[in-house]
């Protein structure tokens, strides 16, 4: 039988001595960390403790017996159980110092001066692109659920309001409430993926199973009733084009890009455009440049103004697409690697003068040693991860890079994520 070393009905009172880089305030309770989403410096608190994580215990408050400094009211009433915020409870001070301190924090841990970051870049909280989970529960006197998972556990919040999407896409949740039963089995569950893009909002629905005729009517209805550009349902054995109004496309620095369904775009719109201003100042004009995990040509299309560039990326929905757009357009010229399994080695990149990296949330280390030994002159970094930046900027450095500068965006509102910007030369 295992040991417990806690009763798990158990009150414990424990104060918070900091933020952890989830968000979560930390409390040690027997010389262990534990993790107690929602609260600030200086709380003290009765909890009750929970699993193991992270090399610490998850925590519960169950009452605030004092409270601590840099608090705010929440201004969502789903804040506390929507996973789709974690840091709504801050005042503005403290919620940008918990950002840059996380940077700062992850390029100390290498030896990289946080003195380069630069003042944070605020956009407001207008996201374009969101994964909701969609539930029909067997009981039918329980109603049907669509919206963001609890943090670390799989119940819904039934999402009724959102400071985070934008209004068009939060109208659609509500709609889709309405149909839920029609496009779900009794106790059947799927993930909905809204995306607008520049034609309408395009729609993809996965779950295990095919959707029956009932569902087919009800989508067909939804997408006339929300002026949808488009909606697919993927299963693990197909995808299925259930309609189509518009050719789903994103305009990317005035170029049309067909958008395959579910594709990545940056969550916010202003966003997208602080991370191209910040690329094209970094790469500069003259000189080829290879744009790699490039998506759908975020940044490859507008740096062809300066130059030919070559676009790699391994998904091949993406590649299918961006080779589409640039067809007949000169300077920009694809191709489809998995850079992760084969980064393109130094003597690939010769041919180019400058590159561009913007790699998922596991970082590129073993392309950033390919830049670390290539003669590249300038690399600028996208990243939304400060961890695993630092780790590949620590490499880019110890192979002779200088880093001149990184700038935070503030893509993911209310959220512990980092998006920034930064630039490499030799």
């Amino acid at each position: 039988m295992q040991r417990r070393d806690h009763d798990p009905h158990e009150f414990v009172e424990l104060v918070v001595e900091r933020l952890g880089a989830r968000g979560d305030g930390i409390a040690h309770y027997k010389d262990e960390p534990v993790f107690l989403p929602f609260t600030v410096p200086g709380d003290r608190v009765r909890a009750r403790l929970g699993a193991r994580r992270g090399g610490g215990r998850e925590g519960r408050v169950i009452e605030w017996l004092d409270y601590g400094k840099g608090r705010a009211d929440p201004p969502c009433p789903h804040f506390g159980r929507c996973g789709g915020c974690a840091m709504q409870h801050l005042d503005q001070a403290s919620y940008r110092a918990f950002k840059l301190v996380a940077l700062r924090t992850a390029l100390e841990r290498v030896g990289i001066d946080p003195g380069l970051v630069q003042p944070l870049r605020v956009v407001p909280p207008a996201r374009r692109r969101a994964r909701l989970g969609l539930t029909r529960p067997r009981d039918p006197e329980l109603r049907t659920r669509v919206g963001f998972r609890e943090r670390f556990r799989r119940d819904l919040v039934d999402l009724r309001e959102c400071l985070v999407l934008e209004p068009g896409l939060l109208h659609i949740v509500g709609e889709l409430r309405l149909v839920a039963q029609e496009l779900l089995p009794p106790g059947g569950a799927a993930e909905v993926t809204l995306t607008r893009t520049d034609s309408g909002v395009d729609t993809l629905f996965e779950a295990e199973g095919r959707p029956e005729l009932s569902a087919l009517a009800a989508l067909a209805g939804l997408a006339v009733k929300c002026d949808l550009a488009r909606i697919a349902w993927r299963s693990p054995a197909e995808e299925i084009l259930i309609v189509e109004r518009r050719p789903a496309r994103v305009v990317l620095s005035g170029v049309a890009v067909p958008y395959p369904p579910g594709g990545f775009v940056q969550a916010s719109e202003a966003a997208e455009k602080i991370l191209v201003e910040e690329v094209l100042a970094g790469i500069g004009r003259g000189g080829p440049v290879v744009d790699l995990y490039a998506g759908l040509g975020t940044f490859a299309f507008a740096l062809v103004a300066g130059g030919p560039v070559h676009a790699v990326e391994g998904d091949e929905r993406a590649v299918t697409a961006l080779a589409r757009a640039v067809a007949g357009r000169p300077g920009i010229t694809v191709e489809r690697r998995d850079l992760a399994r084969n980064p393109l080695p130094p003597e690939a990149l010769a041919a180019y003068a400058a590159a561009v990296f913007d790699p998922p949330r596991a970082g590129a280390l073993r392309q950033a040693a390919a830049f670390a030994d290539s003669t590249l002159g300038t690399v600028v970094a996208v990243s939304c991860n400060p961890a695993t930046f630092a780790r590949d900027a620590a490499r880019l450095i110890a192979g002779g890079f200088c880093l001149e500068r990184v700038t935070p965006v503030d893509q993911f509102v209310w959220t512990p994520h980092l998006e920034l910007a930064a630039v490499f030369r030799r």
